[in-house]
């Protein structure tokens, strides 16, 4: 049975899918999702999208000095990268690592199990020393003392979408007319209607009407089920994504869900599913109030540029010997109209030296 099949069998059992459980069937379906199929592959070669680790080594160079520079500061034994794609954050990152500072052990959490394959042929190449650390697990059980990273990871969280017109909010769902998938509304629910109208006490600003927008309703648990299972953290999220005043800036009348194929945006989501991908900018707002309300430490939030400027990239890129090689990863990594200020960094930490002190420059008054 195709993906298609199956949607269509589970928006007939209550005449609609709501937006994030067609995006969890969409991105994640056993054997049929965009990241759980056979022909899934995040090499930049066959890949819908490259991700910073994808671009070069000097990415992964990057991340381990910022993992060293908080060893100093804490004990940091193991490491956890959740979605680890191809394994190349975590093939380079071990290689760049000295003896004397590898992790007792890298775990890696990934709900692909075609992407797991490809991640144990990657990590497999590594010398046994390194290579014996890496460990795959599906969920965070007695693991303290840890430096987790999550690359790109909330914006494939599945979120759900909403629409105001006529003064009234709306969720979008989907349902089925002439055996065809199409777009409609059902009444926003009482718990939906608050979290909006928190939403509009926040940015100060009524949402206007003919307006598009999505809320990720979890974050809660993905931050929750962290916070109470480690002891011990520094936790570094990268991932595109605003403000929560940007976010839902009101010249954004279209939200900011994106669907792409072969690096293309496409704009027909409701067919061929499985084959594209979905993703939604991160509220990073939203991601500080949950951080506050477990009483964890947000050390910054920041660029990409301004992070991989202060963790030595310009100086590391010497190692990059063709010039054109170079200054064509820099410009992807660093440079505005590529990843550089689309992409944030924000880094969590449950308790941190006092004299921890980070050179980036901080935009947390932004949140």
């Amino acid at each position: 049975m195709t993906l298609l099949n199956k949607i269509h069998a589970k928006v007939k059992q209550k005449n609609y899918l709501t937006f994030d459980e067609y995006m969890e069937m969409c991105l994640y379906y056993p054997d049929l999702g965009y990241y759980n199929n056979q022909d899934i592959s995040l090499d930049p070669k066959n890949s819908d999208f490259i991700t910073g680790p994808e671009v070069s080594f000097l990415y992964a160079d990057s991340m381990a000095q910022f993992y060293l520079k908080c060893k100093g500061h804490k004990r940091l034994d193991n490491i956890i990268e959740f979605g680890a794609g191809s394994g190349e954050l975590c093939y380079n990152f071990l290689k760049s690592i000295s003896n004397k500072d590898l992790p007792k052990k890298y775990y890696i959490l990934e709900k692909s199990k075609y992407l797991i394959d490809q991640q144990k042929i990657k990590i497999a190449k590594l010398p046994k020393k390194y290579s014996g650390i890496v460990e795959w697990i599906d969920k965070i059980e007695n693991i303290d003392n840890v430096f987790l990273i999550a690359n790109e990871v909330l914006d494939a969280l599945p979120a759900k979408l909403f629409l105001k017109k006529e003064n009234k909010f709306y969720e979008k769902v989907i349902k089925i007319k002439n055996n065809k998938l199409f777009f409609s509304t059902i009444d926003c629910n009482d718990s939906s209607k608050d979290k909006i109208l928190n939403i509009e006490k926040r940015i100060e600003l009524e949402i206007p009407n003919n307006y598009s927008f999505e809320i990720n309703f979890m974050y809660e648990k993905f931050f929750s089920d962290i916070f109470s299972a480690i002891e011990n953290f520094v936790f570094i999220i990268i991932d595109y994504g605003y403000s929560e005043k940007e976010f839902y800036h009101i010249d954004r009348t279209a939200g900011t869900l994106q669907y792409y194929k072969k690096n293309t945006k496409i704009t027909s989501p409701l067919t061929e599913q499985g084959t594209f991908d979905i993703s939604i900018s991160v509220d990073f707002s939203g991601v500080k109030r949950i951080a506050e309300q477990h009483a964890i430490e947000l050390l910054t939030y920041t660029t990409q540029t301004q992070f991989l400027l202060n963790t030595g990239i310009l100086e590391n890129s010497c190692r990059v010997k063709n010039e054109f090689e170079r200054n064509n990863i820099l410009k992807n990594l660093l440079f505005p109209t590529d990843m550089g200020e689309n992409f944030k960094i924000m880094i969590l930490c449950d308790d941190m030296n006092s004299n921890f002190q980070l050179q980036s420059k901080d935009y947390r008054h932004k949140l």
